[in-house]
Parts: structure tokens; C-alpha cells; sequence
């Protein structure tokens, strides 16, 4: 008899980060610098440029271009799959709530601290009721 053994990752995270912002002008700012670095991530990877699992070893000339127009100078190659991932973003008043199952985010962490947020960020699994999360 074959006993299989082994360490798997089924569990989600119902990750759960809040950037607090000065106000909501600027955190509306946020989530459009986010957005957009969304969209040329998915553009990459519609492309061929950009595949999860496999970074790429230099940046797009557009996302490049995109990067500076955003004056985003924190990412590394690493962290642009990111934006491919299922993550729910949205603004609520001076916040910017970002919830995933994913544990993997340092580029919006890059991105929210860029922007001036103060970030607070847990697993909804193990507090319940602070308002964001998926309800388990």
C-alpha cells in the first residue's frame, strides 16, 4: 500500500489589506495607479510577455513607459503577475480595501505605501467582523 504525504496550500487566504489614505481624492489616486497596472499586466500577458510562473527578465517598453509615467520605481520583474491574480479592489471613502485568497502581495503593498497608505492587513479567517473579507 502506497501512503501518499504531503504539504498543500488548499487552504485561502481571504487576505485582507486596507490602505489608509489622507482622503478619498487620494485614495481614489490609488486604486487608478493599481487599476492601470492591471491592465498593462493583462495586456503583457495577452501579448506573450508576461507569464505567470515564469517572470520576465526585463520590463515591456510599455509597461516601462507606464511605470514611469506612474512614478512607480519600487517593482521588480517579480511582482508584475501579481496584478494577474484574482484580487478584488475597491475605495470606501479614504481606504483602499484590496481582499484576496492569495498570500502573495508585495506589489500592492509597493504600490499602496508609493502612494502614501497607512496599511493594515489580516486573514478574515481570524477576525471576523472588521468589515472586509470574503464570510467564511
Amino acid at each position: 500500500m502506497k501512503v501518499w504525504s504531503g504539504y498543500g496550500t488548499e487552504h485561502s487566504m481571504n487576505l485582507v489589506m486596507v490602505g489608509k489614505f489622507e482622503d478619498a481624492k487620494s485614495a481614489e489616486a490609488a486604486k487608478e495607479v493599481i487599476d492601470r497596472l492591471t491592465e498593462a499586466a493583462e495586456a503583457d500577458e495577452a501579448a506573450g510577455r508576461l507569464v505567470a510562473g515564469d517572470p520576465p527578465e526585463e520590463f515591456s517598453e510599455q509597461l516601462w513607459q507606464l511605470l514611469r509615467e506612474l512614478e512607480v520605481n519600487s517593482l521588480g520583474y517579480a511582482d508584475l503577475e501579481q496584478f494577474l491574480y484574482d484580487v478584488q479592489v475597491g475605495v470606501d471613502q479614504d481606504k483602499v480595501v484590496i481582499t484576496t485568497d492569495e498570500v502573495d502581495v508585495i506589489a500592492f503593498i509597493k504600490v499602496l505605501l508609493h502612494r502614501g497608505a497607512k496599511l493594515k492587513i489580516y486573514s478574515a479567517h481570524e477576525h471576523k467582523g472588521l468589515g472586509y473579507g470574503r464570510p467564511t
